[in-house]
């Protein structure tokens, strides 16, 4: 029951958003860009203002340039052609992992390849921070998107963990929020076992460090999603390229390019798809 109650509560955001998009674009003579997208197909005019990471901007599934991207950064790491989902056949044979995927293309996976969407919160349950050694090398492809932010230090075990994860030859598939080198930064350092209080209106952290010290801070960013979303550090490009190194990816590629035809227009974010190969 409750699935069926987001599925209509999908199809009636999705109306909105295709009649919002649709509107702006016919009515006001908004300047608008066609594509077609590549998780669910459909032909899209919408307005150029709509384009950026996290807002909707195709009216038949509701995906991101993020998702968008995500997609095509997957077919070109598993050598496949770069079009829409729909038009490949089924690859059962290649094994993927999700990491607290959107169900805006992670259906779409399982019904493609061998693919488990997990979640670190509810099953089925995947800690990238614990995982057990007979995982590993199981995995043609991981999808890690905006996920590495959130993870607790040191995050370098992340890192370690998604290698050995994945089968020789295997790819990573990975976004996370970028800021200019001098603005990365880790939010807890020394965090080790920590708790949240309430004091007043403020939700804040508290941290009984290593060494038995304690800290307390209140100034948390918690980032929209399922699960505990709270920020703990800001990634630069150099820093994600140089953990990716360090764990042992051999090769990496920024997927910075634009793909007007598939709704993929970066502007000025930074944060783009990122593959790297085992």
């Amino acid at each position: 029951m409750r699935r069926l109650l987001r599925q209509a509560k999908r199809r009636s955001l999705l109306l909105l958003v295709r009649f919002k998009l649709w509107s702006d674009v016919y009515f006001s003579g908004a300047e608008a860009l066609r594509f077609v997208c590549n998780i669910c197909g459909t032909a899209c005019c919408v307005p150029l203002s709509v384009i950026s990471r996290e807002c909707p901007s195709c009216y038949g599934c509701g995906s991101t340039v993020r998702y968008r991207s995500v997609i095509n950064a997957l077919l070109a790491g598993l050598d496949l052609s770069l079009k829409p989902l729909r038009l490949h056949p089924m690859r059962k044979n290649i094994v993927g992992i999700g990491m607290t995927d959107s169900e805006t293309y992670a259906d779409r996976l399982q019904r493609m390849f061998s693919y488990k969407n997990t979640y670190y919160h509810k099953e089925p349950r995947l800690d990238i921070l614990n995982v057990d050694s007979p995982g590993y090398g199981c995995a043609d492809f991981i999808i890690c998107s905006d996920v590495l932010e959130h993870v607790c230090p040191p995050v370098s075990v992340a890192f370690q963990n998604l290698y050995r994860l994945l089968k020789p030859g295997g790819v990573l598939v990975l976004t996370v929020p970028l800021v200019e080198d001098a603005l990365a930064k880790e939010h807890f350092p020394n965090l080790s076992e920590y708790h949240f209080e309430l004091l007043g209106d403020r939700r804040v952290l508290i941290n009984k460090t290593s060494g038995g010290s304690y800290e307390e801070f209140d100034d948390l960013v918690f980032h929209v999603g399922e699960g505990e979303t709270l920020e703990m550090r800001l990634f630069s490009r150099e820093w994600l390229l140089e953990e990716l190194t360090k764990a042992g990816f051999g090769k990496i590629r920024v997927m910075d390019e634009e793909y007007s035809e598939y709704g993929i227009l970066w502007r000025q974010d930074r944060s783009v798809s990122i593959l790297a190969w085992k």
